[in-house]
């Protein structure tokens, strides 16, 4: 749906004049031509000269006597009725072509000009019927005016769908093949799969019309293959492959401006674009899941063949690159041909060359000289799969993460969900099993890492295209062209420089301090080999445009804006979208805002950018990108992306363009629809494939559709709802009361909740199955009673598991903690023996139970927090501990954790004892340091017993701490009220979401 604020009225997309009265007039003209030629010449022949034969039998004599007048008549009488007939037949075989619709028409013998003038005169005859009904459909532009009180008008956008099944199998699977190396191959290409053998692919773009002249197939195949009798080759290979307005070709004689047509592998000259492709003509099969609330999930893909383990992935890489003259599009992994070809990073491949020759090193099968292994199967810690994680499709689970993290930021302090949330657990579930946090963490602070490195070397950051990601490595694809050093340790580069890759074991183990160097860096799917595909809008320097079939491209638009408005490495970006049907801005209000006129947006937008464009001048900053690694300042240099829902008029095409083409203003634009301006213009079909053509780039798009939306907007409204919610429950005992006995002692088994989990278990077990075992065990020791194995099984499968295999884990998982710690009950509910295995969650009740019964609780409080370790239920792998959405164990632990270390500071502020209430404060604060009560607590223990430069150190710690786990609300005013109160005229820092 666009909504706008008056009627919405048609942008000008190019498309043919349908119905014009100068086709219909061109198409008149040529019917009148052939019934004059067909019936008009041999009128004016037998009225003037007869019969073109003679009436008698001639005579040897005739070949001696002279020529007379009528006789030199009669012989030209005759050669014309032969051009005639000649020219019958030719019109008669371009008919019989054009009614077939399909096949090359047949030569007919010296057709030469006769041939083409016939053709022309039927393609002229077609304009008579195609006038009438070839047109574009008309896109709804979001275009609006601010007056007074405007009204909103709702118009349903949508692409005629009616034969999609017709065309589901039409279109073979192409992926970019970088790279062939003699013995060892490698693909590492964003788009691969296991076959090496490859060939180019040429493409051109139908070319705007000329006044009243509209470009054709005749004319392509005139202007790159020499003769224009071979359209009839361009129209096989592109029959009924999907264009980015929507449409698809199926006439030879109907194509529109900007389509991109598919060539022969002879065409050449100047407009043809070439990649070095792999076709499989056996696309894998994709099966459809559902979610335990009956939504469709994930789409899995057969996976690519595995390689042997001894096989080796040498990173070399072959494209082709631009010489010489001005590609339309990007620069990246195509070429625009002007006589030649470049090998880019590793290999020289010519246009017409089935093989590349391989210039790069040779790189050996060591883990030192192959820090990524392109096409291995993504497998996170425990075997869990992430091409089948989640409800949001393939690639999915950098948005996922996104998402899951700001959905607990915006419980602040409580962390997990609470009561309110019971009926969105299924949607949560979900979330979490797509989500992989551990990733999402390692990429954000791998690029911030790259970041500070280069800044402190005095370089600059190289400009991305895209990246990979695989549980091995991340993997930067840089802009060819660029002439750059190698990169700092532990970085490596591959491909001639073209790619630096990171290994994931060498990546940052901490948090790091710097700014996110691309916040424009979004997901755009999965490739072949299953490697997350990530592309930075910013580099494209103009307008990204998603075309092909409407519903699939705003959904797929959708994901975008939600992992931009949600991700780690997008701090300080505002998203604006513009005329979407529904306001998502409660998935990030201070990231992300809903606009109904594209005017008001851009207005805004200039607004914002504007500082920083006298920010770089007041820095001599050439760029957004150079003075944002020079000068911090998330606020300041935050990225602005725009997403319009329908393509834009000229006017205001023209406005994004240039906003989005500045460098001094970093500006991301994405449109749900074709423009042919754009350099990065994507495809995206029924089946959610993500095309390219003209860059050689296809994945398996991901994206979020309006029912999974109105999911995540009421979840987040819950959510928030329950963060302001500052009742706590009674703290409940254990169903097992933990005596108070030493606890420096060991048990025989030890579980810790009270922060990461973990698991002190002396049996054996094999160290893959030691994940899933763990999480068993945590599910277990939360559970104050024994579990039904039908209630375990679908928390820890939630995707289904047969009875057979989910026994064996069991009996793994005993074998590993001890048949005396774990075992199943006469009914068959399986539980931990409290007597024998110690849970630091039950320890931790107790003592804060009996606490609350004692006068003095300070000893029984300390030594409750001292079991605290970190924040709960943190670095969990991906696709695991979903169950935790539906038992609420993380907010009672953060109710508990965050109460006690209230209740211990008070206790020894009335013994004077300001060491102790710091350390409970500050052990509180590791756990939940989203706690405004303990940031409060906090500032007053510092102002009694402090100084105001204390007090102000606290502030400062807490409005960082605040702006990264807290809501996106920001501070609450009880907060700001007490630091103005404690700090007259301190300046709060700008919250930065």
């Amino acid at each position: 749906m666009v909504k706008t604020s008056e009627p919405v009225r048609n942008a000008r997309l190019p498309q043919r004049s349908g119905g014009g009265a100068g086709d219909r007039l061109k198409g008149l003209a040529s019917l009148l031509a052939i019934v004059a030629i067909v019936g008009g010449v041999p009128y004016v022949l037998l009225t003037f000269f007869g019969k073109p034969w003679p009436s008698r039998m001639p005579s040897r004599d005739v070949l001696f006597d002279e020529l007379s007048a009528k006789t030199i008549i009669g012989i030209i009488a005759f050669f014309i009725w032969v051009a005639w007939l000649h020219f019958v037949i030719c019109l008669i075989a371009e008919a019989v072509a054009e009614i077939r619709g399909h096949g090359l028409s047949p030569r007919v013998p010296l057709g030469g000009g006769s041939q083409t003038l016939a053709r022309r005169l039927i393609a002229g005859v077609v304009l008579i019927a195609g006038a009438a009904s070839v047109t574009l459909p008309a896109a709804n532009a979001v275009t609006a005016t601010s007056v007074g009180n405007p009204s909103s008008v709702s118009v349903a956008q949508s692409n005629d769908n009616s034969s999609v099944e017709a065309f589901r199998q039409t279109e073979p699977r192409s992926s970019v093949q970088i790279g062939v190396a003699p013995v060892k191959h490698t693909h590492t290409g964003v788009r691969t799969n296991s076959d090496h053998t490859g060939q180019v692919v040429k493409y051109t773009e139908v070319r705007p019309p000329q006044g009243r002249n509209y470009d054709c197939l005749w004319d392509i195949a005139e202007r790159y293959l020499g003769e224009g009798r071979r359209y009839k080759e361009i129209y096989d290979l592109n029959h009924n492959k999907l264009q980015p307005d929507g449409r698809r070709l199926t006439n030879p004689d109907l194509i529109l401006p900007g389509w991109q047509v598919r060539l022969p592998a002879d065409a050449k000259g100047a407009g043809v674009h070439t990649v070095l492709v792999n076709v499989d003509h056996h696309p894998a099969a994709k099966t459809t899941t559902t979610t335990p609330a009956g939504k469709p999930a994930a789409k899995p893909v057969a996976k690519p063949a595995e390689r042997p383990a001894t096989q080796a992935h040498p990173a070399s890489e072959t494209r082709t690159a631009e010489e010489g003259g001005n590609a339309v599009g990007s620069r990246w992994f195509e070429h625009e041909e002007a006589g030649s070809s470049i090998g880019v990073a590793g290999t020289t491949t010519k246009p017409d060359a089935s093989t590349p020759e391989t210039t790069g090193t040779e790189t050996t099968g060591t883990e030192a000289a192959n820090p990524v292994v392109d096409g291995a199967k993504v497998e996170a810690a425990g075997g869990f799969d992430v091409q089948q994680a989640g409800i949001y499709g393939l690639g999915a689970t950098l948005l996922a993460a996104g998402l899951a993290i700001a959905l607990k930021r915006r419980r602040g302090w409580a962390q997990g969900p609470g009561p309110k949330a019971a009926g969105h657990r299924q949607t949560e579930i979900g979330l979490r099993l797509a989500s992989d946090v551990p990733t999402a963490r390692f990429v954000d602070n791998a690029l911030r890492a790259l970041g500070a490195a280069m800044t402190n070397d005095n370089r600059v950051m190289p400009t991305v295209v895209a990246a990979l990601v695989t549980d091995r490595a991340l993997t930067l694809v840089l802009e060819p062209g660029e002439s750059q050093a190698a990169p700092p340790g532990p970085w490596q580069a591959i491909a001639d420089g073209t790619r630096w890759v990171l290994r994931r074991a060498y990546g940052p183990q901490g948090d790091v301090d710097a700014p996110a160097p691309y916040p424009t860096l979004v997901t755009l799917g999965s490739n072949a080999d299953g490697a997350i595909v990530l592309v930075d809008l910013d580099t494209a320097d103009g307008i990204v445009s998603f075309g092909g079939v409407t519903n699939a491209s705003r959904d797929v638009v959708g994901s975008l804006a939600a992992e931009l408005a949600t991700n780690l490495w997008s701090e300080g970006a505002h998203i604006s979208m513009v005329g979407f049907g529904d306001d998502l801005s409660t998935l990030a209000p201070s990231r992300l805002s809903y606009w109904v006129s594209l005017d008001d947006a851009l207005r805004e937008v200039t607004r914002r950018t504007d500082a920083q464009v006298q920010a770089c001048g007041r820095r001599d900053a050439d760029s957004v990108a150079d003075a944002r690694m020079a000068f911090p300042d998330a606020q300041l240099w935050g990225a602005e992306i725009i997403f319009v829902s329908a393509p834009p008029s000229p006017e205001e095409e023209a406005k994004l363009a240039k906003l989005a083409s500045d460098p001094k203003r970093c500006v991301a634009v994405v449109v749900v629809g074709d423009v042919m301006s754009s350099p990065w213009r994507f495809v995206v079909d029924e089946k959610n494939q993500a095309v390219c053509r003209l860059l050689g780039l296809e994945v398996d798009a991901h994206s979020i559709n309006p029912s999974q939306f109105a999911d995540l907007v009421a979840l987040f409204g819950v959510a928030e709802a329950e963060a302001l919610d500052k009742r706590r429950a009674d703290l409940d005992m254990p169903a097992y009361e933990f005596a108070a006995t030493d606890l420096s002692q060991p048990a025989p088994v030890e579980i810790d909740l009270l922060g990461p989990v973990e698991v002190d278990a002396r049996g054996p077990i094999d160290p893959g199955r030691i994940a899933l075992s763990t999480e068993i065990v945590a599910f277990l020791a939360s559970q104050d009673y024994g579990v039904h194995p039908n209630v375990l099984a679908g928390a820890i499968w939630p995707r289904g598991i047969s009875d057979e295999l989910r026994n064996a884990a069991l009996e793994h998982t005993r074998n590993w903690v001890g048949v005396d710690a774990m075992y199943a009950d006469e009914s068959g509910r399986w539980l931990l023996n409290r007597s024998v295995v110690r849970v630091d969650w039950d320890v931790f009740r107790t003592l804060a139970k009996q606490a609350s019964m004692m006068e003095d609780p300070r000893g029984p409080l300390s030594t409750a927090l001292s079991l605290v370790h970190g924040q709960s239920w943190s670095n969990l792998p991906a696709g695991r501990y979903s169950w935790l959405a539906a038992s609420g164990v993380e907010r009672k632990m953060a109710e508990s954790v965050v109460d006690a270390a209230l209740r211990l500071a008070e206790a020894s502020l009335r013994h004077n004892d300001g060491n102790l209430a710091r350390t409970a404060l500050q052990t509180g604060l590791s756990f939940s340091p989203a706690s405004e009560d303990l940031w409060r607590a906090t500032l007053r223990l510092a102002a009694h017993f402090g100084s105001s430069e204390d007090i102000g150190n606290v502030a400062a710690q807490m409005y960082a701490a605040l702006a990264k786990h807290g809501a996106p609300r920001g501070p609450e005013a009880e907060t700001d009220a007490l630091v103005d109160e404690l700090l007259p005229g301190y300046h709060r820092p700008a919250a930065v979401a």
